[in-house]
């Protein structure tokens, strides 16, 4: 029997994504005796030079800014090196948002052999199933692949509903945010999310999530944060937000006992369409949380129509006051220099931000970045104009300000040149 081992990268960035991709390695590990051992681990190199495997195979998650730190980019070409001396072979599969979004370029420009483009839990089994000979590589949903000199896509699928892969890892004592949404119904021309979930949204079942809950308490993760693309959505359908649903799955998870329940902020932000009075009186009852993240973009509502937002600036103030009359302190994000903006958006989004501010609102800063598999890949990258940075100067003096606009100003320019390169190998 061929000894194999499953390499997986670690990054502090990609820690909570991790956890799901080892909780399925794991089980799957647990049903195939060929896995000899998984591995979690920074340094993927000096592993490759350990390991005795008749077979590896190296799994990175990939979020775009990633591909340009140094560090990751001269790894991915040492590991090249290093597969070229060797007999044995080393199979490199990635993942996450990049690889959903650019696989063609994952597999050229980057040097791995397939890209999994969407969930884990379907795809990552067939696809260990078909390297180790049990079906071809072409039945895998879901993934992209170098045959030759060819560049073959596999058939999309999305299964009805969330395949249970726990949040956490066993082997590696990683827990992350339980996440009880997947998917956006939304079409916001700047975001992943909803393409690769090809617009559909499921939730996780209330019976799942508590029993989650209780194996986090009794690990001693009394603080439980909930993952979700829109944290006020669950059990709706998209569009207009259940209060119901969500008081049935925070009162069943609270009666676990002693913990603390985080839902409408990291890293489950909520549109602002979905605070309403009734969402409000649902969650001040169940929620640890004293802040709520609020997905505002821009102070124009022209702006808003163009990028596919699906609400108004009015719909901003509204979930800001609903938040601050229950007592909660609204985090509100907005994007700089996203397309098509011009200097009357501006002077609109300057007004609503210093006004929110003054409010007692946080304000988040972010630089549009064209990330690639959405409309707005092929935009150029976000510049924060001159009014923006006047305007976050007294905002930071009010003492209301977070964000890292200016680091992703800097990593849109180099998107935006490795997306327009792309273009002359695909």
């Amino acid at each position: 029997m061929k000894k194999l081992d499953i390499i997986v990268k670690y990054a502090d960035l990609n820690r909570f994504s991790l956890a799901y991709v080892l909780s399925i390695l794991e089980h799957y590990a647990a049903s195939r005796r060929t896995v000899r051992r998984i591995v979690l681990t920074r340094d993927v190199l000096r592993e490759i030079e350990c390991s005795d495997a008749d077979l590896m195979i190296i799994m990175y998650s990939l979020m775009t800014p990633q591909i340009f730190e140094e560090d990751l980019v001269k790894e991915l070409k040492e590991v090249d090196l290093a597969r070229k001396k060797r007999d044995k072979s080393i199979i490199l599969i990635a993942g996450g948002p990049h690889a959903s979004g650019d696989p063609t370029g994952t597999l050229l420009k980057l040097g791995f052999d397939i890209a999994v483009l969407r969930e884990g839990e379907i795809t990552i089994p067939r696809l260990l199933d078909s390297i180790l000979g049990y079906d071809d590589l072409s039945n895998v949903p879901n993934i992209v692949y170098r045959d030759g000199d060819r560049v073959v896509k596999t058939y999309d699928y999305v299964p009805p509903r969330i395949i249970g892969s726990a949040p956490f890892s066993r082997t590696f004592k990683i827990y992350a945010p339980i996440e009880i949404m997947r998917g956006c119904t939304h079409a916001c021309k700047y975001c992943q999310t909803p393409r690769i979930s090809m617009f559909k949204i499921r939730y996780r079942e209330i019976d799942e999530v508590r029993r989650y809950c209780e194996h986090y308490a009794k690990s001693g993760i009394k603080i439980i944060r909930f993952l979700a693309p829109n944290g006020f959505a669950y059990g709706s359908d998209g569009r207009r937000p259940r209060p119901d649903k969500i008081e049935k799955l925070l009162r069943t998870c609270k009666q676990i006992g002693d913990i603390k329940l985080v839902l409408g902020a990291f890293p489950s932000e909520v549109r602002p369409d979905f605070v309403t009075r009734e969402v409000m009186e649902v969650v001040v009852k169940y929620v640890h949380n004293r802040k709520i993240a609020i997905g505002a973009q821009s102070g124009s509502d022209r702006l808003l129509r163009y990028i596919g937002r699906g609400h108004d600036v009015a719909c901003v103030y509204e979930a800001v006051d609903l938040c601050i009359e229950y007592g909660f302190q609204p985090c509100v994000d907005f994007i700089f220099g996203l397309p098509g903006e011009t200097e009357e958006d501006v002077e609109k989004t300057v007004k609503v931000m210093i006004d929110l501010a003054r409010r007692g609102c946080i304000i988040r800063g972010h630089t549009f970045m064209p990330l690639p598999g959405t409309p707005f890949e092929n935009e150029p990258p976000g510049k924060v104009h001159p009014k923006y940075l006047e305007a976050l100067r007294e905002i930071e003096r009010m003492r209301r300000l977070e964000g890292y606009w200016k680091e992703q100003e800097h990593i849109a320019e180099k998107i935006h040149r490795y997306l327009q390169e792309n273009k002359c190998i695909t």
